[in-house]
Parts: C-alpha cells; sequence; structure tokens
C-alpha cells in the first residue's frame, strides 16, 4: 500500500461525528521557538502589576509545584493552554521580567520552599527568578497579631437537648458554613482569619518566656491587680502605640527576617529587589507626631520601612542577616516612594523634586542647623536607623558614612490617572552597592 492510500485510509477511520479527533500538534506550538519568547515577553511587559490579586494562604493549602500552579499563582492564567507552554513562559519570565509577588513574607517564603522540593525543576526555576517586586495587599491588623490558634466556635449541644423546635424558616436549618469566617474560601474570605490551627499555614508563635523570680514583697501578685473591675464586663480590646510597635517586631522577627536570609541562600540567583515605601500628608504627618510621640509614622510604613532595611542589608551586609558570606548575587534594591493617598499628593511632607537634587540621605545639614530638611523624609531616615541598629560598629567602618550605597532618585510625574493605583507623583529610588557602580 502506498503512503497516499494510507493516509486515505487513516481519514476515513476518523470520518463521523462519534470518531475520536486525531492527536495534532497545539498550533501555537508551530511557531518559532524565538517567535513564541517574543509574544510571552510581549504578555508579560504590557500587564499591570498594580491591579493584581494577591497570593493567599489558601493558595499555599492546594499549591503543589509546576509551572502551571506558579503561573496560576502570580495571575499569568492566559498562559495556562499546555504543560509545554506553561514552561516557556515561565521560563521567560523569571529570567526577563520581574514578578510581582503580593503577600505576606511566610506566605511567600512557604511558596518558595514548595516549589524548591527535592528531586525536581523548582530549583532550576528558583535560579532562573532574577527580579521581584514585593508587596502586602492583605497586610493584617496587629491588633490580632499572631492570630488566636483555637478552632472556630462549635453549638452542638443543642442536638442532645431533647427540645423539638420548627426551624424551616431559620437561615441555622439551612446553614452550610457560607459565612464561616474562620475557614472560608469565598466572597468573605480573610487571608488573616484563614484556618489559623492549621499549622503550615503560620510560623511557630510559641516563645519560651523566662520566669521571672517572685518578689518576695508580693508573692501573690497583687501589686498589679486592679479590684475594682467590674466582672461581668469584657476586657476591653485596645492597643497603645507601643504595643503595635512590639506586634511589627514580632512579625520582623518571625517573617520578615527568616525571608531575607532565606532569599540570601545559595538557592537564589537575585539581582533586583522593588519594594513600596510611602509618605503621608503633611496634616496627618503633625496630628500623629502630637497624638503619637515616636510613631508618627502609620504602622503599615513602618513595616516596609523594615523590608527595606533587611533588603537593603542583603545587598551590602548579608552577615548582618546570618549569611555565611559578604555578597550577594543582589544588584540593586528600588523603591517606589509614593503617596499614601490623595491627600498626601496634594499636601506631601516632602518635596519631591529637591530630594531629586539633594537625595534620599539627610546626613548634610545646612550651617548652623542640627538637620537636614527638618520635617521630610521621615520614612527614609528610619530606614537609616534600622541600618545602624542591625550593622555592627566595625562593619560600618568599613562600609563608610553611607552604608556603601549609591542611591540615583527619579522624578515620576502623575499622568491623572487612577485605575493604575497611582493617587500622585512619585520617586523611583534605585540603590546599587557604590563599588558596582563606579
Amino acid at each position: 500500500m502506498s503512503n497516499v492510500d494510507a493516509y486515505h485510509v487513516d481519514a476515513v477511520k476518523h470520518q463521523g461525528e462519534d470518531a475520536l479527533p486525531q492527536q495534532a500538534i497545539f498550533p501555537f506550538l508551530k511557531l518559532p521557538r524565538e517567535l513564541r519568547d517574543h509574544i510571552y515577553d510581549y504578555a508579560f511587559a504590557t500587564q499591570n502589576h498594580r491591579c493584581q490579586r494577591p497570593i493567599e494562604r489558601r493558595n499555599l493549602k492546594y499549591f503543589q509545584p509546576s509551572a502551571a500552579a506558579i503561573l496560576l499563582i502570580t495571575r499569568h492564567d492566559y498562559f495556562l493552554l499546555n504543560r509545554q507552554v506553561a514552561r516557556e513562559a515561565l521560563e521567560v519570565l523569571f529570567k526577563h521580567h520581574t514578578v510581582y509577588l503580593s503577600c505576606g513574607p511566610f506566605v511567600l517564603k512557604t511558596l518558595f520552599e514548595k516549589i524548591e522540593e527535592p528531586n525536581g525543576p523548582g530549583r532550576q526555576w528558583l535560579k532562573w527568578l532574577k527580579k521581584i517586586h514585593l508587596d502586602w495587599e492583605t497586610l493584617p491588623n496587629l491588633r490580632n497579631y499572631p492570630p488566636e490558634r483555637d478552632e472556630a466556635r462549635v453549638d452542638d449541644y443543642w442536638e442532645h437537648d431533647q427540645v423539638q423546635v420548627d426551624v424551616d424558616y431559620i437561615r441555622g436549618a439551612y446553614y452550610n458554613a457560607h459565612y464561616d469566617e474562620y475557614d472560608h474560601e469565598g466572597q468573605h474570605y480573610d487571608d488573616n482569619l484563614y484556618d489559623p490551627p492549621n499549622m503550615p499555614l503560620y510560623p511557630s508563635f510559641r516563645h519560651h518566656t523566662p520566669s521571672q523570680p517572685p518578689n518576695a514583697n508580693d508573692p501573690f501578685g497583687l501589686s498589679t491587680h486592679y479590684p475594682f473591675i467590674d466582672p461581668n464586663r469584657d476586657p476591653a480590646q485596645e492597643a497603645s502605640a507601643a504595643d503595635i510597635s512590639s506586634k511589627l517586631d514580632l512579625l520582623v522577627s518571625l517573617e520578615v527576617t527568616p525571608l531575607f536570609t532565606y532569599l540570601s541562600s545559595p538557592s537564589f540567583t537575585l539581582t533586583s529587589i522593588t519594594l513600596p515605601l510611602a509618605f503621608i500628608s503633611r496634616e496627618s504627618y503633625h496630628h500623629r507626631h502630637l497624638s503619637r510621640p515616636g510613631y508618627a509614622l502609620p504602622v503599615k510604613i513602618r513595616y516596609w520601612i523594615q523590608v527595606c532595611v533587611h533588603a537593603l542589608l542583603m545587598l551590602v551586609a548579608p552577615r548582618a542577616l546570618g549569611c555565611a558570606g559578604d555578597s550577594t548575587s543582589l544588584q540593586e534594591v528600588r523603591v517606589r516612594y509614593a503617596p499614601t493617598d490623595i491627600w498626601a499628593s496634594m499636601e506631601p511632607t516632602d518635596d519631591l523634586v529637591r530630594m531629586v537634587d539633594e537625595g534620599v540621605w539627610f546626613d548634610a545639614p545646612d550651617e548652623g542647623q542640627e538637620d537636614e530638611r527638618q520635617g521630610q523624609g521621615e520614612a527614609f531616615r528610619a530606614v537609616w536607623e534600622g541600618m545602624k541598629a542591625r550593622i555592627p560598629v566595625e562593619h560600618r567602618k568599613e562600609l563608610g558614612k553611607r552604608w556603601g550605597l549609591r542611591a540615583s532618585v527619579s522624578f515620576v510625574p502623575w499622568d491623572g490617572e487612577i485605575d493604575n493605583g497611582r493617587v500622585g507623583d512619585e520617586l523611583d529610588v534605585v540603590f546599587t552597592r557604590e563599588d558596582s557602580a563606579r
């Protein structure tokens, strides 16, 4: 039988409505690999990161490492056409684009650890990863940090009360846990209340507090007891600025520091980290400065100050993070310095144009002044104080006055569009090592 006849017989076999179709090559894969890479490149370049959804704890619960799963969790699901397309798209994304990661540091570290499973391709995927953009849209209310690990409320006592009640018109008769805030994955999902007893979804909060010796003059602890509290009244759920600050310190020690120690390990070859930093309006700053001495900046800004400190330590002093070496592959830390809201844009605390000309160091006051540009650049001042607190004195002398860093500051004017998440003029601040910048 000739080749033509064989082809004719094969075609006849697959005629009819119930016949199975021939397995054909996906049309997109018929294009040359170079052209496919250009298509991946264009699609990733046109995506707006500011409108992305966050990576959540429920994603960790069901995540199994694969190229398709990583694209799905990073919101690039338009490339989930088949496994080969997903692998090729992931390679282009990790090698040539900034990967937007909006989640908490523990969630991000756990996600990377799941990808880096033994004897899998995930180790190579993490080696491809070059640039990341950190964000955290679901930053928790630190009054509730760490979350309670108690199980959800159980009201099963009524099952044995021997009382018959008509409940046909009561919602509880048809209750399916749709509004259960403890473990709901639908419209009312809250990432910071999701399944707290599930240990792999949260860091370990157990700390051994040293036992204090009893006071000989107060063996029963009555000196700290207030006897006139109404026993029927619930305790007031109040938290001072100092309490919130201690919760922030706990968050940094349990989640932020372990993340950057992991990012500094040989598992990664990161070259760029982008993160947000913000300023508030002048009126808000003065009000907070008077009402909360020492805590004028909101807790969200103070959190990103700590993240910025860790990123800069990873750039110039990785030993301060507990790393073995003196250098990492990281080449730059980019800071998007933006207003928190439209009021901060209209009446900013900082002169952005002046910061472009004079920098973000605030270490060169004019003659007769103790402080340069007093009342401005509070976020960057806090960053330098954080660097000072974490780097030993001997190492500080080696790094120099400005921590061995060089800053390039660019002004990014606002185009008036609010759909992209921007509300005013911004600064793009790029920190590099001074030796590499020469």
